[in-house]
């Protein structure tokens, strides 16, 4: 199958485009087998390149459990501190990390990315005071930055927009906890004054593994992948042409980039991730020690926070498996929002009952705690829609860029709420929880009124709207404002 020479102006999968036409045509077979083919090989990547990361940022709460904050003279609110350095990192590092991602092979950046930060874990586990675990703590955050914006760029190359939602669901789980937990755990049983180091030396030597499998076994794009042939390359191009959202194109485009800063779409979404990662950014850090304070053993506290994970987990499947059905059986109306807003309202009553409930009620709050992290799953369907409703690859990087600076903000805001005077009830940290999962119910009924109001106004003018296929726009590389044919989903 022969392809010829595409300008830098276009998508990399324009080469591929209208091959599979008349007597070429591919079959729902071949379809359904490359998926499957594109499942097996992808999603157990991006699944543990984002477990491994939520492991890796929350190994300071386990060691908190054994002498850390001792040994390292974790004074006062300091501890919320260290919590907060990894996202100044983040958030230092986020629209570099965009720039980077679009400017080189995405795998190869994450293999870098995941080598260093498995060094600099093992270097945490070396730490003796304050300032040395917030400088680590900044650097493991640039490095953390590229990958989960990476991992929904991947989603975008190889999955249509009706796809996406069920493998976003499977790559963003909560079942880090079954890592850290038994982790923790274990090494309660080591001897010595210092065991909580061995937290960093065993996660930093998996990162370090793990980097070299990314290395191997992920690939940079469908274009240039050699484990799918000719044919199924232009398969799963055709697949992806009625999206208009493209693959993937290497050069930078500065008015895509003062677009995705004009749209209304962005600072909706913007605020939205504001809001709803506060919960993430407090109870990840502080968890363990809430549980603790109800009385428990360091060792049975880390047991005690594995039901979180699996909380997050059934979030994330129940959201994202209602949007993959919806999309299947509704598809004019795919309810994407519907199921953000019935995660939130979970995490809100959740939430009351974890501000109100007194001290002595052990197993009422180890509920509500639980319950209260359901917060994953509508977080994880707003990234889906963000990823499906932006197009060109320059916007597409900066858009995820802005999102992920928004998640750095609230997680560096959120653990200030948690006030050592007022452990183990944390009155202020739960009663900020609260009101983000409020804003968080306007902000999306804002993105998704804003969304409706502009496809009836794009149906109003545009005459090829019921065309599956778009052949003056599919892969040149536009904007979902550039492109007329472009309709949002919600």
């Amino acid at each position: 199958m022969k392809h010829g020479y595409v300008s830098n102006d276009v998508d990399i999968a324009a080469a591929y485009a209208g091959q599979l036409d008349g007597e070429n045509a591919y079959t729902r077979k071949e379809q359904v087998r490359l998926r499957w083919k594109l499942d097996l090989r992808l999603v157990p990547l991006l699944w543990f390149n984002v477990t491994l990361g939520a492991m890796d940022k929350v190994t300071t709460s386990t060691a908190a459990l054994y002498g850390m904050k001792k040994d390292t003279d974790l004074t006062g609110d300091r501890y919320s501190w260290v919590g907060s350095a990894f996202y100044f990192g983040y958030l230092f590092w986020c629209l570099p990390s965009g720039s980077l991602l679009q400017r080189f092979p995405i795998a190869k950046l994450m293999f870098v990315a995941q080598l260093l930060w498995g060094i600099i874990l093992i270097g945490t586990g070396f730490a003796n005071n304050f300032a040395t675990l917030i400088a680590l703590r900044v650097m493991l955050g640039v490095l953390e930055a590229p990958i989960v914006p990476g991992n929904f760029l991947v989603l975008g190359m190889w999955y249509t927009r009706r796809e996406q939602p069920l493998r976003t669901g499977l790559m963003y789980t909560g079942l880090s906890v079954c890592f850290t937990g038994p982790i923790g755990y274990g090494i309660g049983f080591i001897a010595g004054d210092h065991v909580w180091r061995s937290m960093f030396w065993i996660t930093g030597a998996m990162t370090i593994v793990w980097a070299v499998v990314i290395g191997v076994f992920l690939p940079d794009n469908p274009v240039k992948t050699k484990f799918i042939n000719e044919r199924q390359k232009a398969i799963l191009v055709e697949r992806l042409r009625a999206d208009q959202t493209g693959v993937e194109n290497k050069t930078f485009k500065r008015e895509q980039m003062i677009e995705a800063f004009l749209d209304p779409k962005t600072w909706l979404m913007f605020f939205f991730n504001i809001w709803i990662s506060i919960p993430n950014g407090g109870l990840t850090n502080f968890s363990p020690l809430i549980i603790k304070g109800l009385g428990y053993t360091s060792q049975r506290s880390v047991l005690l926070t594995m039901p979180t994970g699996i909380m997050q987990t059934a979030s994330s499947y129940m959201c994202n498996g209602g949007v993959f059905l919806c999309a299947k059986y509704l598809p004019k109306h795919q309810l994407r929002s519907a199921w953000v807003a019935f995660g939130i309202i979970v995490g809100l009553i959740s939430s009351v009952f974890l501000y109100t409930l007194p001290l002595h009620n052990y197993n009422g709050r180890l509920a509500a705690l639980y319950m209260s992290y359901f917060y994953l799953g509508p977080y994880i369907v707003a990234l889906g829609i963000n990823t499906a409703n932006t197009a060109g690859h320059t916007k597409k990087v900066t858009t995820n860029a802005l999102i992920f600076i928004a998640y750095c903000v609230s997680n560096i805001i959120a653990p200030q709420f948690f006030k050592a005077e007022q452990a183990p009830l944390y009155p202020l940290g739960m009663g900020a929880i609260l009101g983000s999962y409020v804003l968080s119910l306007i902000t999306i009924a804002m993105y998704c009124g804003h969304c409706k109001w502009e496809n009836t106004r794009r149906d109003r003018v545009d005459l090829a709207k019921d065309a599956r296929v778009h052949a003056d726009t599919d892969f040149k590389d536009l904007t979902d404002k550039q492109n007329p044919h472009f309709r949002y989903v919600f």
